[in-house]
């Protein structure tokens, strides 16, 4: 089994926020903007899969041999964070959590209601990330974490933190952030990292007024666990496996001599030259037959009776007795 961590770098505007993975994630309904200033992202999500079609493929970064919690330490060495939740359950609340909140939440549009838990917390250190985090990747035990660079006020990330996720909604598929906040929390912190959903696990979204550098820090993680480091055009979790494998293997085998980590398919991409040359001809041979099928159509509707001519009379039917 091949483990892998895909990421992207891409600009993300709120005005056109895009979809995160379908059935398993939604944004809040956005705000109506007439503008939106464009701030960088970084998508990073996991995968194992046993060869370069990906058909097998679970996709969540608990299917990489790497913790959300190491990446966001390899990303963010030494900094503080402010970890926050909404609709949490009041079973998870960190014994260190502040500003609790206890309220009354709804499910089902309204029809169910349970007692749900708003909170944050200043964490610092690679092992109290992994304490809030915890080790059921499906638990929703944390909604992100807005990276600190010393002089924040706290009640203001609080505040701007509340309009990211007040009007969420945990009916399938949940609905955690509004687009339209990410402006205002970037002017009071500069990263703010949101815990996403994968199709089998958590990925994550990094938003930010500064590309995240990536080069150097992802690399010697992924390589520690035995992990395969895989970029993407667009997020991974929009995005096809085995697309981004066939554009990878081309690349390495320009400028590696070693042959390609993840084991063929033993049947050619549809990205690879193999692939299109293959697709092509099928592509050819279906218009071949679709244009053998309209003539012989064609010819099989044939006049039985033949049209009169100049001078003489159309053949008339027999009269009825």
């Amino acid at each position: 089994m091949i483990h892998a961590l895909g990421y992207s770098h891409d600009e993300f505007k709120a005005t056109s926020p895009g979809r995160l993975c379908r059935g398993r994630e939604r944004w809040i309904e956005p705000w109506d903007l007439e503008s939106a200033t464009a701030v960088h992202r970084l998508v990073i999500t996991g995968a194992a899969f046993t060869d370069d079609s990906a058909r097998d493929a679970v996709r969540g970064i608990n299917h990489s041999n790497v913790t959300v919690a190491n990446i966001i330490n390899a990303l963010f060495a030494k900094r503080a964070f402010y970890a926050f939740m909404e609709d949490g359950h009041p079973a998870d609340i960190p014994e260190e959590a502040d500003d609790l909140e206890v309220y009354i939440g709804y499910r089902a549009g309204g029809q169910q209601s349970e007692p749900m838990v708003r909170w944050r917390q200043r964490v610092k250190g690679v092992k109290v990330l992994r304490s809030l985090l915890g080790t059921d990747h499906d638990a929703d035990r944390v909604r992100g974490f807005a990276v600190l660079s010393g002089d924040e006020d706290e009640t203001t990330v609080s505040d701007v933190l509340y309009e990211l996720t007040a009007m969420s909604t945990v009916d399938s598929p949940p609905a955690r952030f509004q687009p339209g906040a990410l402006e205002a929390v970037l002017e009071v912190v500069p990263v703010v990292v949101l815990v996403h959903r994968d199709k089998h696990g958590p990925a994550l979204g990094i938003y930010s007024r500064e590309p995240v550098v990536t080069d150097g820090k992802l690399a010697p993680l992924c390589k520690k666990t035995e992990t395969l480091l895989v970029p993407f055009a667009i997020p991974p979790m929009l995005a096809r496996w085995d697309r981004a494998l066939a554009e990878m293997k081309a690349a390495w085998e320009t400028d590696n001599e070693a042959p390609f980590p993840v084991p063929e398919s033993g049947e050619p991409s549809r990205w690879d030259s193999r692939g299109r040359r293959r697709n092509r001809k099928r592509s050819r041979g279906k218009k071949k037959s679709q244009n053998e099928t309209e003539t012989s159509s064609d010819s099989a509707i044939e006049p039985t009776t033949p049209p009169a001519t100049e001078g003489s009379e159309a053949p008339q039917a027999p009269a009825s007795e």
